[in-house]
């Protein structure tokens, strides 16, 4: 007999719900959220389990590989797409969604996620922790600009130690600023020195990567952005077609069809948000820094005449993942083409 089984999991307990190929409940109970106190649960309750499923969120992709590990068929739901149809319940509580879950995977009708491998989950939070320490160091630069903007005291673009020497400059003298000041620059001192740290081991783990540093070919793609595609993606085999890749990314715009109605929107920005941004930074650097002629760049001006920079900058985004899954599957390199004569 086939068993299905729903996990609403939360911080410190589990609802667990088993059911049969007939939607017939055979086990409704609670255990702690510990991959070994799960496990014996579901090895008494459920030994003939088909599928296991709970939602995404802070707490799945940890479940997911310790639960794999022992062998235990688990998938991992959508979250929106498991809201849309927990919704329809007119009483919400944790048992109820455990059940609504294993009726979920019971029937098949759900978006499994692709949960990323150990390798790139560490990656990604060594590149989220950067990215926090750049914004955190933006933030007091802005901060001590504006302070001294009010006594008058301007200053051109610079960052990190540059800017730590040119507002000591400013304010010496036994400005009554300077104690404030100082306070806020022995900070971003040390963010700054933590920063460099981990650019060091980005830097070095692009450099052990031959993927990567195909990647870093395309114009306008560094080696944040480059590691960021390769271990958000993770596996590229996971999309049909490289054009899925952009609205994975939310960088295609959204659509409402009913009818007679048909309106394109905005884009969704659904998908990972950092890795978007990234994307929008070197379609930019391409559109405005990169003097070199290519195809891409002669696309995105063509098209930035019609529709405005803007747009055009996120359609070349999206163009750029595009490439970069295609670089990653071929194992081909960027192609910058020839210019045509007039």
């Amino acid at each position: 007999m086939k068993q299905y089984v729903g996990l609403d999991v939360s911080q410190r307990e589990t609802s667990v719900c088993v059911v049969d190929d007939a939607g017939k409940v055979l086990f409704q109970g609670r255990a702690k959220s510990d991959p070994g106190a799960l496990t014996q649960l579901l090895r008494k309750r459920a030994p003939h389990a088909e599928r296991i499923g709970f939602e995404t969120g802070a707490m799945s992709s940890w479940l997911w590989h310790e639960l794999k590990r022992v062998g235990l068929p688990v998938v991992c739901i959508d979250a929106r797409h498991a809201k849309a149809v927990l919704s329809v319940r007119m009483n919400k509580s944790d048992d109820n969604d455990a059940r609504g879950l294993a009726e979920l995977v019971r029937v098949g009708w759900y978006r499994e996620v692709k949960v990323k491998s150990t390798e790139s989950q560490a990656t990604r939070s060594l590149l989220v922790a950067r990215s926090r320490l750049v914004a955190i160091r933006r933030d007091l630069e802005n901060q001590v600009r504006s302070m001294l903007k009010e006594y008058g005291l301007q200053f051109g673009r610079s960052v990190c130690s540059q800017f730590r020497r040119k507002v000591r400059e400013l304010v010496a003298d036994g400005h009554h600023l300077l104690p404030v000041i100082e306070a806020l620059l022995t900070i971003h001192e040390q963010v700054c020195r933590e920063q460099e740290k981990f650019d060091r081991q980005i830097r070095s783990l692009a450099h052990e990567d031959e993927t990567t540093r195909r990647l870093m070919t395309v114009p306008g793609i560094g080696v944040v952005t480059a590691l960021t595609f390769r271990h958000t993606i993770d596996a590229p085999s996971r999309f049909r077609s490289a054009a899925t890749v952009g609205a994975y990314l939310g960088l295609t715009p959204r659509r409402k069809q009913s009818g007679e109605t048909d309106i394109n929107g905005r884009v969704s920005r659904w998908g990972d948000r950092l890795l978007r941004t990234y994307l929008y930074e070197a379609a930019s650097v391409l559109m405005h820094r990169t003097k070199k002629w290519s195809t891409l760049k002669a696309w995105g001006t063509r098209l930035s005449k019609r529709i405005g920079m803007k747009k055009a900058k996120v359609a070349v985004a999206r163009k750029i993942a595009v490439l970069l899954h295609c670089i990653w599957v071929d194992g081909t390199s960027f192609e910058w083409g020839k210019e045509k004569a007039a």
